[in-house]
């Protein structure tokens, strides 16, 4: 199949302006919850506005600003201004409380924090309170609370509104007419300038800041582009939170990239989203499992007509042969890849077409014309990378640049542990690539902080829970090495059963006689059906957790004299 060709262009917000000229009432965003619609050309008048107004505020190239806000046009129209002056943005979790705020924030040292007020949710005010108090340095703090009425607005801070007054906005717009500020600003920024700062989702240790420049998600942007071609007009529904890389630089940047139409979720909502499908003729999706799991279980799911998809996308997590069965029912067409927030998304994809029983297991193949993707041994002590690793030998997987993030911010000695001197980037997954004929496959093992040493093996998690997952009446499987007294490390399975399934632990470890002995789990628990299993805030399944709750339970079993025997 010929290499799709798409536009390339240097800086994120050049798509933008190329879209604005070339199709300039096109819509670039749709809220659905309200149906505000803003073309390219009402987007890239809003982006100058803001970058005016935050030039205006004297923030400058090499600032951060941080956020705690919904997905809405104006959020992302505040992103893509931080871009044009050269101001990093950091969107935090709205699910992050007070203190963990005031934490991430002090990593970054901002000038601006953008929060919420009060919503049905959460009043947000205490956020912005706290981070008054103790957060020096943040000389702007502005609250999203649109026509504020008298005692809405947080002592100290600025309502979005007041901030951005018409007659203040005219004025500047004017005045740049002469000055050519923003202009000039812009010039200044280059693909390798810093565009946002992700954090991490601190499995081990506290959350790190990522940064990533324009040339990181843009090639990034590319690779979903192909792996989604040839999706015509593209209208992408967006219901993943703005904190995370699935959200702004896979699903919205990409789009942007490929001129098309975003339709918006301020939060995920099931009914929601089938809605959103319905009502705007959404024709890709991009989710973790769990989502979609949700949206069958949805007792009206059937009713909605979603004939309009011709591309959904699964990450974060392992799925098994009945899950794309109905993935195969709900779109003609279906992918997946690998990632990670330093690399701002994916860095490989299915190629179409392939058969379902071929995609299980994998999580697609590299571009090696956009960025290689290679297997290694360990980093080597003085920093350089270690040996790149034959086919079907597992070893750690490597991103390559321009998909390697700059670091993160002021954590030197925690950047020249991910990155080689070479610029490589070490991920901490475990995988091997395994030659298809036609491509290679890139083949997910494991994190190599959760592998299992077990009787002098290594023992990876995935090729246990991918083999439970084919035994009839399981749905969903989380396997972790807890510590064992004669075996050093143990295997200890949770499974959820599909609903109304009749399955027991001794079915799933009778199952796992067809696997070696000493990948075989000391203990299966079953998870309860009506529950998910815990998540990080980058949506893939949280291991730490999962191993507390089995520490829980081997306490128990030990007590019973069981476990360790």
């Amino acid at each position: 199949m010929p290499v799709p060709t798409f536009l390339r262009l240097p800086r994120l917000n050049d798509y933008i302006r190329h879209w604005a000229r070339e199709k300039p009432n096109h819509p670039a965003m749709i809220q659905h919850e309200d149906g505000k619609t803003l073309s390219y050309k009402q987007f890239d008048s809003l982006i100058d506005f803001f970058a005016l107004r935050l030039l205006d505020m004297g923030i400058k190239n090499g600032d951060r600003v941080a956020t705690q806000l919904v997905l809405v046009p104006e959020h992302m129209a505040l992103m893509y201004a931080c871009f044009k002056i050269g101001a990093i943005l950091a969107p935090l979790d709205v699910r992050l409380q007070d203190d963990e705020v005031v934490r991430d924030v002090n990593k970054i040292a901002p000038k601006a924090f953008f929060f919420l007020g009060e919503t049905p949710v959460r009043d947000f005010r205490t956020v912005g309170q706290a981070v008054r108090e103790k957060c020096a340095g943040v000389d702007w703090l502005v609250q999203f609370t649109a026509d504020p009425r008298p005692g809405d607005i947080t002592p100290g801070a600025v309502g979005i509104t007041q901030l951005m007054d018409k007659k203040r906005l005219v004025w500047l717009k004017v005045k740049d007419l002469v000055t050519r500020h923003l202009s000039r600003a812009y010039a200044d920024i280059t693909p390798d300038t810093p565009a946002l700062i992700i954090y991490t989702t601190g499995t081990t240790g506290e959350p790190k800041p990522a940064m990533l420049s324009h040339a990181n998600i843009i090639v990034q942007n590319e690779i979903l582009a192909r792996g989604m071609h040839p999706l015509e007009d593209a209208r992408i529904l967006i219901n993943l939170p703005p904190s995370h890389v699935g959200c702004v630089t896979e699903c919205f940047m990409s789009t942007m990239f490929m001129g098309g139409t975003t339709v918006l979720l301020r939060i995920f909502d099931v009914q929601l989203t089938l809605e959103a499908i319905e009502r705007h003729r959404v024709n890709a999706l991009g989710q973790i499992p769990t989502q979609y799991r949700m949206l069958w279980q949805h007792p009206d799911y059937d009713r909605y007509d979603l004939s309009s998809l011709a591309f959904v996308v699964y990450g974060g997590s392992a799925v098994d042969i009945p899950f794309l069965q109905k993935l195969a029912r709900m779109a003609p067409h279906f992918g997946t890849g690998i990632g990670m927030t330093e690399n701002a998304g994916f860095a490989t994809f299915t190629p179409r077409g392939i058969p379902i029983e071929e995609m299980v297991g994998q999580v697609g193949s590299a571009y090696p014309d956009l960025a290689a993707v290679s297997i290694r041994g360990p980093m080597e002590p003085d920093g350089q990378a270690g040996p790149e690793l034959p086919d079907g030998e597992v070893g750690e997987i490597c991103y390559h640049p321009p998909i390697v993030f700059l670091g993160y911010y002021n954590m030197p000695d925690e950047t020249a542990k991910a990155i080689s001197r070479e610029g490589i980037l070490y991920t901490g997954d475990l995988g091997c690539f395994k030659d298809m004929g036609t491509y290679r496959a890139l083949y997910l093992s494991g994190r190599r902080k959760f592998m299992i040493k077990q009787k002098g093996y290594n023992v990876f998690p995935d090729e246990i829970e991918n083999h439970i997952a084919q035994l009839p009446g399981v749905d969903t499987v989380a396997v972790v090495g807890m510590q064992h007294r004669l075996f050093d490390e143990g295997v200890f399975a949770f499974v959820r059963p599909e609903a109304g399934a009749d399955l027991t632990p001794d079915a799933v470890l009778s199952h796992c006689r067809k696997i070696a002995s000493y990948k075989r789990p000391q203990h299966v628990a079953l998870w309860p059906v009506a529950e998910e299993f815990p998540i990080t805030r980058s949506t893939k399944v949280d291991k730490l957790a999962i191993q507390r709750l089995a520490a829980e339970q081997i306490d128990r079993l030990r007590q019973q004299g069981g476990w360790d025997a």
